[in-house]
């Protein structure tokens, strides 16, 4: 028998929707620098800006890590990779993407 306030099954629905809330917010606040680094791609960020539009402790939190990288941006001089790892990296990430999902080179 379920209590006043509670689903036939017995389960607080005002509970349920307050864990369900938490779990977003913490995948919105996990995928924060994604978004500042503008790497999430769109429909992604479509749905974390509709969650900050009705979270402010999210867009706080938001905001602070925006100024964080601010403060390291700032405060770190700015140094251009050597060329020849810059060529390096660009070769792995050629091998990576022609690589198919059973793992044989597309060469």
């Amino acid at each position: 028998m379920s209590t006043p306030g509670s689903t036939p099954d017995g389960t607080d629905p005002v509970a349920a929707s307050h864990a369900a809330q938490l779990s977003h917010c913490q995948e919105v606040l996990d995928r924060a620098f994604e978004y500042l680094d503008g790497e999430m791609a769109d429909l992604d960020c479509e749905k974390l800006r509709s969650h900050l539009e009705e979270c402010a402790s999210c867009l706080a939190q938001l905001a602070e890590d925006e100024q964080l990288k601010q403060v390291i941006r700032d405060g770190c001089p700015c140094e251009e990779a050597p060329q020849t790892l810059r060529a390096r990296i660009l070769v792995s990430i050629t091998e990576v993407s022609t690589t198919t999902v059973s793992g044989t080179p597309l060469r």
